[in-house]
């Protein structure tokens, strides 16, 4: 894998793990319970949910490998007066990648109950 596949991919999962917990932080000040135990119970739940977005992302980087080369000189993009779309992303490949996974992160945790209900079970048995 080329290396700045697996440097996006690695901004994915620190993005995802970032959100992750933080919004487990703030859940489990208002539950009143140990940050480590919160942690824990949260990625037992959810942990499919992260191996999914691991190999989606994984397949997104697959077939992006078709349009976008980004062993172009990220230096050489941003001499340029005007840039694409496509150049943009190439440019700024890992934040997109950083963004894309914090993003997903976030709605995941509004959404999904799984982690939230293994936290206030946790709080239930304490």
């Amino acid at each position: 894998m080329d290396k700045h596949y697996a440097q996006a991919l690695l901004a994915f999962l620190l993005a995802q793990l970032l959100m992750a917990s933080i919004n487990v932080y703030f859940f489990q000040k208002k539950k009143e319970i140990e940050y480590m135990v919160a942690v824990k119970a949260y990625m037992k739940a959810e942990i499919g949910y992260f191996i999914i977005g691991f190999f989606g992302a994984l397949c997104l980087i697959f077939i992006l490998s078709d349009f976008l080369d980004l062993g172009v000189n990220r230096k050489d993009l941003l001499s340029k007066e005007t840039l694409t779309h496509k150049e943009k992303l190439q440019a700024y490949f890992k934040t997109c990648a950083l963004l894309v996974g914090a993003f997903l992160q976030a709605i995941a945790f509004a959404v999904r109950k799984k982690g939230k209900a293994a936290i206030e079970k946790m709080v239930d048995k304490g």
